[in-house]
C-alpha cells in the first residue's frame, strides 16, 4: 500500500507494508479510553443458578427428594427461587476513564475476532444524560466511572470460551447544546477484545421473551466416553403456540417478533417438531416460526405410554427426524415440554451415551422445585419410576443404561445405521 505524508513541505509518496494498517488498529486500540472490567482474562461464568446446581448434583432421586421436603420444612428458599427454568442473569462491567457516554454497545461473541458477535445497545444511566450532561470530575472533566449491564437473553453455551467488547462515545462540549451533534460527540471509542469462559455445567437455558418457557439445549451434556453432546443442534421447550380450543381452530401463537428472529434467525432453526396430537394443534401446517421452518407433526406418548405398540411407532417416527442432518437445527415440543418432550429427551440423552444420573436430572428439571416422583401415588402416571420400569425389560443382566435405552430403541424399529447417523451428528 502506499501512504502520503509531509517532509519539510515536500509532499512524498512511498510504499509501506501492508502491516501498517493493523498496527494503526493496534495502536488505536490502545489508547481507547473504555477498559473491559469484568469477566475479563478467561474467567469463568456460570450459567445454572445455584438452586438448581445444589439439586442436580446430589447423586440420588431420594437425597434430591429428602433436600426438597427439608426445604419445604424450613423456609422454602429453593422453592421461592426466581430463576427455575432460566439461565442465571449475565452482567459486563467496564470502566470508563473520564468522557465516555452511552448509548453503549455490547457485542459478544465465540470468534475472538467478534466476527460472529451478537450486539446489545444499552442507554447511558446517568442523570439528565440525554440533555447532555455528565457528573463532572475534580479536574473539570467528566468524571470516571464503572458501568455494569446485565445482558437479556444472551443464552451462552455452555463450556465455551466467548469475547466481547463495548465501544462508547466521546461527548459533546458543554458549548454544544446538543448531545452528540458536534464533531467531538461523534467520536467513538472501543475497549479492548476481553474474554471469558462459560461454566461446564448443563443444561443450557434458553430464555424468550414471550409466552413459551422450559426451553433449553439438548445439548451441553458430557457423555460416558468424556465427549459432549453438541450444542445449537437440538432444543426442547413449550409449545410455541397454545392448544386449540375448539379442534378446528389452532391456538395463539406464544412468541413475540424479537423470538421469531431469535429461534429462526440466531439460532437458525430448520425443524419444528410438535409432539401434540392433531385435536390439540387443529390440522397446523405451518410453524409459529414461519413458512421457512418445516413443520412435522408427530401424535406421541409418554411415560409408560412410549412402551406400548403406539408409543414404539411414534418414538421411531420422531427420532428419524434427528437422523437427517438437513433437520438441523430442531426445536422439539409437546404444550409444555414437560411429559411427551420430556421422555423423547430421555431417550435422545440415554442412547448418545450420556450418564443416567445427567439423563434424570434433565428430566426432573422441568418440574423444580418439586419432582412428580414426590406423590405417594406409586401409581401417579408421571413419575421417574415409569422410566425405571420400562428400561429395565430391555437388555441383559450387566447392560448400562444407555445400552438398554438402545435396545428399546431397536425394539421401536430404529435401526443399527439410524442410530449411528444421530451420533454422528450429534456428538463432538
Amino acid at each position: 500500500m502506499t501512504v502520503t505524508f509531509s517532509n519539510n513541505g515536500l509532499f512524498l509518496t512511498r510504499k509501506v507494508p501492508f502491516l501498517l494498517p493493523a498496527f494503526l488498529f493496534a495502536a488505536a486500540q490502545c489508547l481507547a479510553a473504555v477498559e473491559a472490567v469484568s469477566p475479563v482474562g478467561g474467567g469463568t461464568v456460570a450459567l445454572v443458578p445455584e438452586a438448581q446446581k445444589e439439586v442436580m448434583s446430589l447423586p440420588t432421586l431420594a437425597e434430591r427428594l429428602a433436600l426438597f421436603a427439608k426445604d419445604k420444612a424450613s423456609g422454602k428458599v429453593l422453592r421461592d427461587d426466581p430463576l427455575w427454568r432460566k439461565p442465571l442473569p449475565f452482567t459486563l462491567t467496564w470502566r470508563t476513564t473520564g468522557e465516555e457516554v452511552g448509548p453503549w454497545k455490547v457485542e459478544i461473541g465465540k470468534a475472538p475476532d467478534l466476527s460472529d458477535a451478537r450486539t446489545w445497545f444499552f442507554p447511558d444511566s446517568e442523570p439528565n444524560a440525554d440533555a447532555g450532561h455528565h457528573d463532572v470530575g475534580p479536574d473539570g472533566g467528566t468524571a470516571a466511572r464503572e458501568v455494569s449491564r446485565t445482558i437479556p437473553m444472551a443464552n451462552l453455551e455452555v463450556a465455551r470460551d466467548y469475547y466481547w467488547r463495548v465501544s462508547a462515545r466521546i461527548p459533546c462540549a458543554p458549548a454544544c447544546g446538543s448531545r452528540h451533534r458536534c464533531k467531538g460527540g461523534r467520536r467513538i471509542v472501543r475497549s479492548a477484545i476481553a474474554s471469558f469462559r462459560t461454566e461446564d455445567f448443563a443444561p443450557r437455558w434458553i430464555e424468550i421473551e414471550g409466552k413459551a418457557g422450559n426451553i433449553r439445549d439438548l445439548g451441553g451434556w458430557r457423555t460416558a466416553d468424556g465427549r459432549r453432546v453438541r450444542q445449537g443442534m437440538a432444543f426442547r421447550g413449550q409449545g410455541l403456540n397454545d392448544n386449540s380450543l375448539t379442534g378446528d381452530v389452532a391456538g395463539a401463537n406464544r412468541l413475540a417478533v424479537e423470538d421469531v428472529k431469535y429461534l429462526a434467525g440466531t439460532l437458525g432453526i430448520r425443524t419444528d417438531l410438535d409432539l401434540r396430537d392433531e385435536r390439540e394443534t387443529a390440522g397446523m401446517e405451518e410453524s409459529p416460526l414461519g413458512a421457512g421452518v418445516a413443520f412435522v407433526q408427530h401424535s406421541s406418548e409418554c411415560y409408560k405410554g412410549i412402551f406400548g405398540e403406539a408409543g414404539k411407532k411414534a418414538m421411531a417416527e420422531s427420532f428419524r427426524v434427528f437422523c437427517r442432518p438437513e433437520n438441523y437445527p430442531i426445536y422439539f415440543h409437546c404444550i409444555g415440554g414437560a411429559d411427551r418432550t420430556g421422555s423423547l429427551a430421555y431417550v435422545l440423552l440415554g442412547v448418545l451415551g450420556v450418564d443416567r444420573h445427567d439423563i434424570e436430572v434433565d428430566w426432573e428439571s422441568t418440574f423444580y422445585p418439586r419432582i412428580p416422583d414426590a406423590s405417594p401415588d406409586p401409581d401417579f402416571w408421571r413419575r421417574e419410576s415409569h422410566f425405571n420400569d420400562g428400561f429395565a425389560k430391555y437388555g441383559e443382566e450387566g447392560d448400562s443404561w444407555n445400552r438398554r435405552i438402545e435396545r428399546y430403541l431397536l425394539d421401536c424399529g430404529v435401526t443399527p445405521e439410524e442410530i449411528d447417523a444421530f451420533r454422528t451428528i450429534m456428538l463432538e
